[in-house]
């Protein structure tokens, strides 16, 4: 058995995701530390030059980067070509995962049930042609840009003045967003590691949905693990997960968002191939549940490298 000892940590980055992606890399670097890994913290903003890797004779990346290169299939594909073994899905699976329209697309032709949805790009939007596009949809309706995480960008509209004024606000950050139909219901995360489908996690907030304040500001935002469902329900949403987290060839470990309607009819959401492992993410909750802790579930994610 081959140990890896020397390992660096990528974390920053310059999407709109850096502050969390701060806080992961902290938190995983002290882990690995605690277990006795030599670790080079490294932030990936705008001087990194990836060519310096190679001279640091590191034997594996853990990647906790969140949005933009290093979780849109740019910096895997490096890594590569450099050989060193990285954490999470490869440079294809990361690129689809990341744009929300292009997963939804392959579960769509996969059979796997998700909200409808539409694109609009900016070089051809045209706001006097949205009521044609919403002909067949019902508010609420929510926008988001398409490969922006932490919820960052994302409201859910009311009335057709709101979804004028989210949309120009959605295109600030990227000139791809989708409409998507709401889905009224409960909300749940489900983790994946190493083919291993988690505990499901279910999330209670007072917002009208889960925004980027609710994750990360809000006081009142609850995780419920394991969440109150039926051995049943319990066994459809996690095959859901892991068939949505297939679907897109995704592998080494992940997430999926799961909303379960009125009547309990689960809509595969969004997935994300690079977590956040903050002292607030919900995937170590899950890990602690099957007696994981927050270490051990950091060197698990590096094995899968």
């Amino acid at each position: 058995m081959i140990v890896v000892k020397k390992v660096a940590v990528l974390y920053g980055g310059s999407s709109s995701e850096r502050n969390v992606s701060l806080m992961s890399g902290k938190a995983v670097s002290q882990a690995l530390k605690r277990k006795g890994y030599d670790v080079i913290d490294i932030d990936v903003d705008h001087s990194f030059d990836i060519t310096s890797l190679p001279s640091l004779k590191i034997e594996k990346a853990f990647l906790a980067l969140h949005g933009g290169d290093g979780e849109d299939g740019t910096l895997q594909a490096a890594l590569q070509l450099l050989k060193i073994p990285y954490t999470g899905s490869d440079h294809r699976a990361s690129a689809v995962g990341i744009d929300k329209a292009m997963t939804k697309k392959v579960w769509q032709a996969s059979g796997i049930t998700t909200p409808r949805f539409f694109e609009l790009n900016l070089s051809s939007y045209n706001p006097d042609s949205l009521l044609e596009h919403i002909q067949d949809y019902s508010f609420p309706l929510v926008v988001k840009p398409a490969t922006q995480g932490c919820s960052i960008g994302i409201n859910k509209a009311h009335n057709i003045e709101e979804l004028h004024s989210f949309i120009e606000e959605a295109f600030i950050y990227e000139d791809k967003i989708l409409i998507e139909q709401y889905i009224s219901g409960r909300e749940f995360t489900v983790g994946i590691l190493d083919q291993q489908v988690l505990p499901t996690v279910e999330i209670t907030h007072s917002h009208s949905f889960f925004s980027h304040e609710a994750k990360f500001k809000a006081a009142d935002t609850q995780y419920h693990c394991p969440a109150e469902l039926s051995a049943d329900q319990e066994e459809i949403i996690r095959a859901l997960a892991l068939s949505a987290f297939r679907a897109i060839n995704a592998s080494g470990w992940g997430r999926v968002d799961i909303i379960a309607d009125e009547n309990g009819y689960f809509y595969a959401i969004e997935v994300n191939t690079a977590p956040g492992m903050t002292t607030r993410s919900v995937f170590p909750l899950a890990t602690e549940q099957l007696g994981i802790d927050f270490d051990d579930t950091v060197e698990a994610i590096l094995r899968c490298a």
